[in-house]
């Protein structure tokens, strides 16, 4: 008897534990707490070539997001600015993260460069360096959404409104950021609401981002790498498509 008593006991205790673990799990940090989180989550290298490797009409995009500091700001403010440096074969986009407190969610606010030259491979540089002056941030046409707290992952979207270009284009976004992953989808709209692209991209983490060393060129070298093969690998592709269909 006294044998499950203490059986009982131990069960008990362990499913409490389990209720108060889970528990735990689904309440949702402060926010000033989960804005310094996603911000993490979201700095480092990223590629989607696990993605191209799956699918060859799915251009490989490498990005390195590292933190960074606006000149004549105080640097203990709780908004988190992250550069984001994106490559592709046939594009490129440089812009400025801001992660900052909502009510009841991270507000993400993405602002463009005025002369992109001044802060095109920010990441390469040492932390204490990474300055970026605010005169250089475009306040016009700034991209906001609102990312909410999931166990594990913060997700956002625009929906319906988006952000509309500089040309009359509208970006509508939805964005997943977990630890090791950033999942987007960007639905670009032509001034007539005809819808041009959307393409998901599925990013995956390749390294945090360190102090400039040789581990750091190394790692470059082989993003650099990785994109050139595939490069090569989808030039050959289409090459084969247009001859067949010529043929």
């Amino acid at each position: 008897m006294h044998f499950l008593k203490v059986s009982i006991l131990t069960v008990l205790l362990t499913t409490f534990s389990f209720l108060q673990q889970s528990r735990a799990d689904t309440i949702a940090p402060p926010i000033k707490t989960q804005v310094k989180e996603v911000a993490q989550w979201f700095t480092g290298f990223f590629d989607n070539a696990q993605q191209v490797a799956n699918s060859a009409s799915v251009p490989l995009i490498t990005i390195s997001n590292c933190s960074v500091q606006l000149d004549n700001t105080n640097p203990l403010a709780d908004t988190q600015n992250v550069y984001l440096e994106q490559e592709s074969p046939g594009f490129e986009r440089l812009r400025l993260y801001s992660f900052s407190e909502d009510n009841s969610a991270v507000n993400l606010s993405i602002s463009s460069f005025l002369n992109e030259n001044t802060v095109r491979g920010l990441c390469n540089h040492s932390q204490s360096t990474r300055t970026v002056s605010i005169n250089n941030v475009v306040e016009k046409n700034t991209c906001n959404l609102q990312l909410f707290w999931e166990p594990n992952s913060y997700i956002g979207n625009n929906a319906p409104n988006g952000c509309i270009t500089s040309d009359g284009f509208k970006v509508v976004s939805n964005v997943t950021i977990e630890p090791s992953r950033i999942d987007s989808l960007d639905r670009i709209f032509d001034p007539k609401g005809n819808l041009l692209i959307a393409t998901p991209i599925e990013f995956r983490r390749v390294d945090s981002v360190p102090e400039p060393s040789v581990t750091f060129g190394l790692l470059a070298l082989g993003i650099w790498s990785t994109k050139n093969v595939i490069s090569d690998n989808l030039k050959q592709k289409l090459k084969k498509n247009k001859t067949s269909v010529s043929s």
